[in-house]
Order: structure tokens, then sequence, then C-alpha cells
């Protein structure tokens, strides 16, 4: 039992905590910490689940969000370049082409 300073003769239990791991609806995760004496009231719909699905549910986010990531940049570097031929098409200078659209790839025709 723990003392609880300040309040003499009122000992509360010691609290063993424990990891659980919650996936919600909407497929998100979740890692609370709960004491053994209560478990935790979740909401309509999530579900506790093991460490393990947890650690293989969190890395197939992992790869979906990095999958979008990539995605996403070599869309910002294709528009980055067409930018640039845009600019070169139109009598822009290779030196401002670049720096106006951003684009450090090579240079037109390489």
């Amino acid at each position: 039992m723990l003392d609880v300073p300040g309040l003499p003769g009122l000992p509360l239990p010691d609290l063993v905590t424990k990891t659980l791991y919650v996936l919600f609806p909407d497929g998100m995760l979740s890692q609370i910490t709960a004491s053994a004496v209560t478990e935790p009231a979740l909401p309509e719909g999530a579900k506790l689940v093991t460490q393990e699905r947890y650690e293989e549910l969190r890395g197939q986010m992992r790869e979906r969000h990095e999958a979008r990531l990539a995605e996403m940049e070599a869309v910002e570097a294709q528009l980055r370049r067409d930018q640039y031929d845009d600019l070169l098409a139109a009598g822009v200078r290779e030196a401002t082409a670049r720096s106006l659209s951003g684009y450090d790839g090579p240079a037109e025709g390489a």
C-alpha cells in the first residue's frame, strides 16, 4: 500500500500498470497505459488487439504512408520539370527557368 503525503491513514493500493493496444473502427491505432485494477472504457467499435497485431498494423500504416509520400514527391518533381520546360519553351533563360520552377534535375535534352 502507498501512503498519500498529506493524507495520513488513507492508503492506496499499489497500482500495477499495463500497456493495452486499441484498434478503432476508423483504422486508427492507439497504445494506452491502464492500471491492472480497472479496464479502460473504449469507444463503441474499438477493440483491444495484441501487441503483435498492433505492430503489424502499425507497420502497414507506415508502409502506406511512405508510399504516398513517394508518390507525392514524384508528382511534385514532374510538375517542377513541366514548369521548367514551359519556361524554356517561352524563351526564359535556363538559370531563370530553374530558379522560377525549382527544378534541379538535368538540363533540357539531357
